[in-house]
């Protein structure tokens, strides 16, 4: 398994800056697209799952609906289902969006079935989770999953090797059902087990759901399957949410760590005891980011600026993960 991390900026990717041209003239010098009046709203459409209830969701969505007051955007945000994505994306078409951002690895097949619909429109498209359709020009912000955990993994390799007496006996959390994140703990457990001096990840057990709920439950069978962990490890900030929870609850003294770095998980660290870390992608600052480009893109005619057209990480961007320690937790509380 690879071991490498991108762990700077320059690991993103660039791409063509064709991207999400297609409501550009065409070679015969027709138009999809007109180009904004001063006075027309931008209307932006956004399907991403668990959006109201994942705590790295919530954080952004406030995040995103702050900037769409000040900015004057039209913005409508909807929690993606497997049944509601098709009809989503519809709507998001026939109501006139210029901007769609949608997480396309909960419904491929729904996306790719409205993919060209929404470029011959001039429809911005946004591939959140994916970059499966980045060659269909759309602008593309994802994250290497397996990369992200091996990350992780890595680091709290270190911290058990300085910090735990003896053998580290760890369990984690893992998202195995999901095709897309079940690499995150594939990446945790590959980074732990090729990095430790002494023991390793003894116990997986999946989150379902990946949220409180699931992580309270995880945590509760990861304890009783292996009474001996003194290190747990989850996977995304709702599930590390939960098990903190449910470790406090059993005064259960090991090191807990996580993965998204929640506002939740960020005010459970700055209570200063089990949970002592957790990764951030940055993740609402990151969506907004990208929002922010598309709407640019959009109010400049669907063209690129000069400065857009320097920037080789405009369309397609990971996330850097950033590992943030509970000793720096009051850094990242957002006000």
């Amino acid at each position: 398994m690879k071991k490498a991390l991108r762990l700077v900026a320059a690991s993103v990717l660039a791409l063509s800056l064709a991207a999400c041209s297609s409501g550009s003239s065409s070679a015969s010098g027709s138009s999809s697209t007109a180009e904004p009046e001063a006075s027309e709203k931008i209307k932006i459409g956004l399907a991403v799952s668990s959006w109201t209830t994942n705590a790295i969701f919530v954080d952004a969505s406030a995040k995103i609906q702050k900037a769409a007051d000040e900015n004057g955007w039209d913005y409508t945000s909807v929690t993606l289902t497997s049944d509601n994505a098709v009809n989503t994306l519809e709507n998001f078409i026939n109501s006139g969006c210029n901007i769609i951002l949608f997480q396309v690895n909960q419904a491929p097949d729904a996306f790719a079935s409205k993919l060209d619909e929404m470029l011959e429109a001039g429809i911005c498209v946004i591939e959140y989770d994916s970059e499966i359709y980045a060659d269909k020009d759309t602008f593309v912000l994802t994250l290497d999953n397996y990369d992200a955990g091996y990350y992780l993994g890595e680091i709290v390799a270190n911290w058990c090797n300085e910090n735990v007496e003896g053998e580290a006996i760890i369990g984690l959390g893992n998202r195995e059902s999901n095709e897309t994140f079940k690499y995150r703990a594939m990446g945790i457990a590959d980074g732990i087990n090729e990095n430790i001096n002494n023991g390793g990840v003894k116990l997986q057990v999946e989150t379902q759901p990946g949220n409180a709920e699931g992580g309270m439950k995880a945590a509760e069978d990861l304890l009783s399957g292996l009474p001996d962990m003194n290190v747990c490890v989850m996977w995304n900030g709702g599930s590390d949410v939960g098990a903190y929870e449910a470790l406090k609850g059993a005064n259960w003294d090991g090191a807990l760590f996580g993965f998204d770095a929640s506002q939740e998980e960020i005010q459970a660290m700055m209570n200063g005891d089990i949970l002592k870390g957790s990764v951030s992608t940055n993740c609402g600052e990151e969506l907004l980011n990208v929002i922010m480009r598309a709407v640019e893109y959009v109010e400049n005619g669907y063209e690129y600026t000069d400065e857009q057209k320097a920037d080789e990480t405009l369309i397609k961007h990971y996330f850097e993960p950033v590992m943030v320690w509970q000793e720096d937790a009051a850094d990242w509380l957002l006000e």
